[in-house]
């Protein structure tokens, strides 16, 4: 049997990513969630600043949050009884006009808001507040960085706050501790101790990529360092252009008399070249013309490094450039399945359950100490009125006649129910199933015959259907 050394030497030897050697010496590790907490402020702030001053960085953040929010992740009551679904209904499409403590947008708004925050600063942060006249629940959005990260200490009760967030002796969060001010205002720079806001009145939302992370980490992260050497090259470009630009050509002249006409000012001479023009130079005198530089592969890797930024960021490459001239319709559809993947995943994982869901429970209890649901319906079945789901925005179709030949053969081979076919189109199917008896009911009345029945839409070839 061999030596120990030798067979330890030989299963180190066999895992490169864990070896060392010159190739391994700039090697970079996270071992923590503490390293991510450490550098999000920086990055956040270096993140807004990509979004707010570079065109591709504003499209990805606007293409991000218009995908995950559209016109707004909509909650459906799923409580047994249909007149309560619809009271329910009622009452919070009349609430979300004032769900902004600030009015200067509905409640849509702020969900577009959180993800645009979450997108660049890696999380979103809102607060309850209370209307002064209705006691009507309404939401304040901060900026990330009032929840103070400084704030890091044990407490005598045997729990902790980290970065800002409170935990108790067993690791629950109960409590957010909330800087006044945001950083760069006025008020950002006194000595003044963050408020204690109970966890209950605090929206936070942040995707935990690490075991242990408790802050986000803006979704640029991975590409600002390439973003910011693509704008240093994007530059270099464009000022080697510029001065190839400046030198039409430089004249010889042994007896320095100019061969153009032109005015002279002082050292300089002033000249310029019309397209056409034949121009008989006197015998010594010559004109040479520059070579304009060659950009080599620049525009390869332009777009290289714009696709390598998008897919960092989340986006793809045309959301992030507005340039479909590469796509061709199998392209378009597969980026696009795999891009709505990820975006339904961030919208049920972390916007609906840590935005959507807290808002609807706080809305569920008000209309009880308001009175529109009886207290004592409330307390015999709480679990029914907080029962919801909640419909993220419709996809548009790639192709309408093929999703909508697919749709019908799961319908009719009894692979997919109605309701699934509706709900992912971003409606709910009682409001469709009212709409459509509604519209009978009116053609009825007004003695309109029916259309005719369409055709079926079912293709001979199924290879043409895409399921």
């Amino acid at each position: 049997m061999p030596p120990a050394r030798d067979i330890l030497k030989v299963h180190s030897r066999s895992l490169d990513a864990g070896g060392g050697g010159r190739r391994w010496s700039d090697d970079r590790r996270i071992t923590s969630a503490g390293v991510l907490h450490q550098s999000a402020a920086t990055v956040g702030a270096r993140a807004l600043a990509y979004a707010l001053n570079n065109a591709n960085g504003a499209r990805i953040v606007e293409s991000l949050a218009a995908n995950l929010i559209g016109e707004g992740i909509k909650p459906r009551s799923e409580h047994p009884a249909e007149s309560t679904r619809q009271g329910l209904h009622r009452a919070f499409r009349g609430w979300t006009d004032r769900a902004d403590a600030d009015g200067l947008t509905d409640f849509y708004g702020l969900e577009a808001h959180g993800a645009r925050d979450q997108v660049v600063f890696g999380e979103a942060l809102f607060v309850f507040l209370a209307d002064p006249l209705t006691g009507a629940p309404q939401l304040r959005r901060l900026h990330p960085e009032q929840l103070d990260r400084s704030w890091t200490r044990r407490l005598d009760t045997g729990g902790a706050v980290h970065q800002g967030v409170e935990f108790d002796a067993v690791g629950r969060i109960v409590a957010y501790h909330i800087r006044r001010a945001a950083p760069g205002d006025a008020l950002a720079g006194i000595a003044v101790a963050p408020d204690r806001v109970p966890a209950g009145d605090v929206i936070h939302v942040f995707r935990q990529l690490v075991p242990g992370q408790v802050r986000g980490l803006s979704w640029f992260a991975p590409v600002l360092l390439p973003a910011k050497e693509l704008d240093a090259l994007l530059d270099a470009l464009l000022v080697r252009a510029k001065v190839a630009a400046l030198h039409a050509g430089f004249i010889t002249d042994p007896e320095g008399t100019p061969p153009y006409d032109g005015e002279q000012s002082g050292s300089t001479f002033d000249a310029s070249l019309e397209p056409g023009a034949l121009i008989t130079l006197p015998p010594g005198k010559s004109v040479e013309f520059p070579e304009t530089p060659d950009q080599g592969g620049a525009s390869a890797l332009l777009t290289a490094s714009l696709r390598m930024i998008a897919a960092g960021a989340g986006a793809t490459y045309e959301h992030a450039t507005g340039d479909y001239s590469q796509t061709n319709y199998s392209s378009s559809r597969g980026a696009l399945l795999e891009f709505r993947r990820f975006c339904r995943s961030v919208q049920h994982h972390t916007l609906v359950h840590q935005f959507c869901r807290p808002v609807w429970d706080r809305f569920i209890r008000w209309q009880v100490l308001a009175g529109t649901i009886p207290a004592l319906a409330y307390q015999r079945d709480v679990v029914a009125f907080h029962a919801v789901k909640w419909l993220p925005p419709a996809w548009d179709w790639v192709d309408p006649m093929k999703d909508a030949q697919a749709a019908e053969i799961e319908l009719r081979n009894h692979l997919r129910s109605r309701s699934e076919i509706i709900a992912e189109r971003g409606y709910d199917a009682e409001d469709v199933d009212r709409e459509i008896a509604a519209d009978q009911a009116r053609l009825d009345r007004l003695g309109i015959a029916p259309a005719p029945a369409a055709p079926s839409t079912t293709p001979t070839d199924q290879s043409e259907v895409s399921l």
